[in-house]
């Protein structure tokens, strides 16, 4: 039984499984990552692909099958987060094609919007992706993999998804400024 509504806990779902799968999976890309030899990119490349990919059939699962939880919500944002930007910092840490300032933009974007959406929260409101959010997200994971197979424009990819970041951050921001204006 649940402790705070009385009824019974069910197992956790497919979706939520799947969500787990990534941060799972994190630490694997992290060490093919941090392994000497092509092969280990090649590798890395490949669970990245995959993690990359439940990060959209989760969501979409659990809307369809209305099996939407509040772990979900909760983990779903921390799972594409460790996803992200760990692989970035990784790089960064081995001198990768990617800029240091590229990087900290998207950590400062992940980090500002989502104590905003604590706040948001604490004030009674949800503030879901937007189309800008969603494409900051893709050209993101789109640049990740482009760096670590170390492919030809993946420094320039690095450079869009920081723009989509500033940009997407700023849109939250500005739409939702009156939750910024009663916080203050």
């Amino acid at each position: 039984m649940n402790r705070h509504s009385g009824t019974k806990k069910l197992p956790m779902n497919l979706p939520n499984r799947i969500t787990l799968s990534r941060i799972v999976l994190v630490p694997a890309l992290l060490a093919l990552m941090m392994a000497e030899g092509a092969w280990c990119r090649v590798a890395a490349a490949a669970v990245f692909a995959i993690a990359a990919t439940t990060d959209f059939v989760d969501g979409q699962l659990a809307r369809r099958r209305k099996e939407v939880t509040d772990f979900g919500k909760f983990m779903d944002p921390i799972a594409d987060k460790m996803l992200a930007l760990l692989p970035l910092i990784v790089l960064c840490w081995q001198r990768a094609d990617v800029s240091v300032v590229a990087v900290l933009i998207m950590v400062a974007r992940e980090i500002i919007i989502s104590g905003f959406r604590l706040v948001a929260v604490g004030r009674g409101s949800v503030i879901a992706a937007g189309r800008s959010g969603k494409a900051k997200t893709l050209v993101q994971l789109s640049a990740v993999l482009l760096l670590i197979l170390r492919l030809p424009y993946a420094y320039y990819a690095a450079w869009l998804a920081a723009a989509l970041s500033a940009y997407s951050g700023l849109e939250i921001l500005v739409k939702n400024r009156d939750i910024l204006e009663e916080a203050a």
